[in-house]
């Protein structure tokens, strides 16, 4: 229905924004009725072929909904739907002579079909998640490590309501609901809409048999062995029935960095015009209501270890470094991160700017110079870098980023492990679409303020 209201919106304005911009004083009176009936009629051949890229199917089985996940399809089903509804378009000219119909105007309703679409699609999910009653019940299979950072993915998520852990031989866990043989019945009792399997001492044979009971009834996900090692590249190959998952190669090719690098200038450019006005409010708020200058310099580690002085907006009081020694046993942070929560150096302006992430504005101008890139792993302090051993170096291959996977994922709520495996995987699994994903969640992950301290 989302994809149909989004269709209409786009048969009208498609037309119509061709009629606008055109030379032609006919075609400038407006869209022909014939252009307009054409384009509703067509409307169940785009839905069809919806529908043959997989846009209806496992909507339901998805944990979280998502519009962007579905935005490479969507586009490119509107690009074979445009290109069908054309060749039909060019056969009616032909045919009745409706000089009106031209393959132009099916193009500019693709076009806006681009935005409408996926726009209808994003309403229909919130009122989808505000009449819905309370949030989709998921139970975690085993107690440990990864098990616990599933957890805390799944509490995350709004539309989510973890309920609990299901485990024979639990690691000293509280909300453990019971053992294996009580999935179905524990199921049942909370209504769980998915069960997602992670590592337990429960023997895989065992633990087998249960789920292909739950089949049909209760979703199931499984996180797999080695996950650390499988990334968005990795695709699944059946041999004669037993399925095989490639790893894919942990690097970046050449021209990989030469399109994130092309959009990083381009993209950067067209912000830093966008926001220099209010860059240079938030520049006389900081000067006017502290002492001290309004930009913070920092040294951090970039692309192959190279250090870089990495530029924000100053949030705390001008002796801020040389007092972090009397806040050492106030940090929450493991491994070589330090953070502490209402720190008494930051300023009045720097706590709004700090919450909102606005104090990393300035990080454009390091994104334009090449020290940094809009997305990438997590630009750490030298002293902090150096620390850094093993798998987890491979971050240094890539430049540091304003927003990654670690700011999506939680940031300052993520383990020192953990942010370091998201950067890994972010750096031996790029792809420009992944940027855009991460690009599109970060907005809303600062209007949430999780994890910004």
């Amino acid at each position: 229905m989302a994809d149909v209201v989004g269709l209409i919106f786009a048969a009208f304005l498609g037309p119509l924004l061709v009629s606008l911009i055109s030379n032609n004083p006919q075609s400038a009176a407006g869209p022909s009725g014939n252009v307009v009936l054409f384009d509703l009629a067509v409307i169940p051949v785009f839905v069809a072929v919806f529908a043959l890229y997989g846009l209806y199917r496992g909507i339901t089985r998805r944990i979280s909904s998502s519009v962007f996940s579905d935005l490479r399809n969507i586009l490119h089903a509107l690009m074979i739907s445009g290109f069908l509804c054309a060749i039909a378009a060019y056969g009616l000219k032909k045919m009745y002579h409706l000089e009106a119909l031209t393959v132009g105007k099916i193009a500019a309703m693709c076009l806006v079909a681009g935005v409408t679409v996926p726009l209808a699609r994003a309403i229909a999910f919130g009122l989808q998640g505000r009449m819905s009653v309370g949030s989709v019940p998921v139970i975690v299979v085993g107690t440990g490590k990864l098990a616990q950072t599933v957890a805390s993915h799944l509490r995350a998520h709004s539309s989510v309501d973890f309920v609990g852990f299901v485990d024979d031989n639990p690691l000293g866990r509280s909300d453990v609901l019971g053992e294996l043989e009580d999935l179905p019945e524990l199921c049942q009792k909370y209504s769980v809409a998915r069960v997602v399997v992670c590592f337990s001492r429960t023997h895989p044979e065992r633990t087998t048999e249960m789920l292909k009971g739950l089949g049909g009834q209760v979703g199931v996900s499984i996180v797999p062995r080695y996950y650390e090692l499988i990334t968005s590249r990795s695709h699944v190959e059946d041999l004669s029935g037993l399925p095989m998952l490639d790893i894919a190669p942990a690097s970046m090719s050449s021209s990989a960095r030469f399109l994130k690098r092309s959009f990083d200038i381009v993209a950067s450019t067209l912000i830093l015009l966008a926001v220099s006005p209010l860059m240079a409010i938030f520049a006389v708020m900081i000067k006017a209501t502290s002492p001290g200058s309004v930009f913070f310099r920092q040294l951090r580690t970039g692309r192959h270890e190279m250090p870089f002085s990495m530029l924000k907006f100053r949030t705390m009081t001008a002796d801020a470094e040389s007092r972090r020694h009397e806040l050492d046993h106030l940090n929450e942070m493991d491994g070589p991160l330090f953070k502490v929560q209402d720190d008494p150096r930051v300023t009045r302006v720097g706590r709004f700017l700090r919450r909102t992430s606005l104090d990393e504005l300035p990080q454009l101008i390091n994104v334009w110079k090449g020290d940094m890139s809009l997305v990438g792993p997590r630009p750490f302090v030298v002293s902090e870098a150096s620390k850094i051993e093993g798998w987890a170096r491979k971050r240094f291959e890539a430049r540091p980023g304003m927003t990654g996977l670690w700011q999506v994922s939680g940031r300052n709520e993520l383990s020192h492990l953990e942010l370091c495996r998201l950067d890994y995987l972010y750096v031996a699994s790029w792809s420009f679409w992944w940027d855009m994903q991460i690009l599109w969640q970060t907005p809303s992950t600062i209007f949430r303020g999780r994890g910004a301290s």
